[in-house]
Formats: C-alpha cells, structure tokens, sequence
C-alpha cells in the first residue's frame, strides 16, 4: 500500500514538473518542484523511503528527457538530497525551529551547487561569477516556491 500511495505521488510531481517547467522558467532557471516533495517525503517518513522516491523520482526524469547529457546525476542527486532530509525526520522538536529550517536550507542549497558543479561547469572555468549567479538564481527560485508552500505545509509539523 505505501509503495503504492508513494508511486501516485512520483507520477503526481513528475507530470506537475513536466508541465510547469516552461511556465516557470525564467530564462534557463526553473524551479524543481521533485526537490521539494523529496524534502517533505524525507522528513515525515525517513532516510530510506526517501532515497526511494528520489532515486525513482530522478530515473523517471532522466528517461523521459530524451538526449540527456547527464543522464545518472538527476537520480544521483535526489538521492543523497532524500537521504540528507531524512536525517530530520522527528527533529522539529528537538531543534530550534531556526536551526531545523536551516539544516533543510542547507541541504537544499548544496544539493544546487552539486548539480550546478556538474551541469555549469563551463561557467565555472570561464566566468566564475557567471557560474555563482546560475547557483544562486537556481536555488533561491526553488527556495522561493518551497518558502511559500512552508505557509500551507510547514515543514516543521511533518517531522
């Protein structure tokens, strides 16, 4: 039964991904709605059910763009974002509300800087600054949306 309910919520977040991925877009920044339901999945069921929905979440990506360049890194690294949150789980009220969402944050930011090392990388050998931008933008472009869904969900009561 819970494989079942989380496959409907795979197939849910990657159609939503897939369609609102141009509305979004702001020039070659889009926001990655997977990320965020890998970070609530993580951190209201745990490390391993997390892992599980990233990595499927990120095959299921990776094989339906076609042509893919990076074909591994998305499932690589919605993984280790789904294994990092989960540490989380049951935390909420064992941290100050302050640390606990800046440990998501955190993750949530270096998950963008290794998919930006990777996918950017010519930026960071030729225009540095560039690159920090492409960083940054993508990041605070999720953050924003994963910022104004904490008003309807927050994260700190699914923990």
């Amino acid at each position: 039964m819970l494989i079942i309910k989380y496959f409907i919520i795979v197939i849910i977040v990657f159609i939503f991904q897939s369609w609102t991925s141009e509305f979004f877009s702001l020039g070659t920044i889009d926001p990655d709605f997977c990320v965020i339901a890998i970070l609530y999945i993580s951190v209201r069921d745990g490390r391993l059910n997390g892992v599980f929905v990233g990595f499927f979440l990120g095959l299921i990506i990776d094989l339906s763009s076609g042509l893919n360049q990076y074909f591994g890194l998305t499932p690589l690294i919605y993984t280790i974002t789904g294994y990092f949150s989960g540490f989380l789980k049951n935390q909420s009220n064992k941290l100050n509300k302050t640390y606990f969402a800046g440990i998501w944050v955190s993750i949530i930011v270096c998950q963008f800087l290794i998919f930006s090392l990777i996918v950017y990388q010519e930026y960071l050998i030729q225009d540095s600054f560039n690159f920090i931008v492409k960083w940054i933008a993508t990041s605070l472009y999720t953050l924003t949306f994963l910022g104004i869904l904490q008003f309807i969900i927050p994260i700190y009561k699914m923990a």
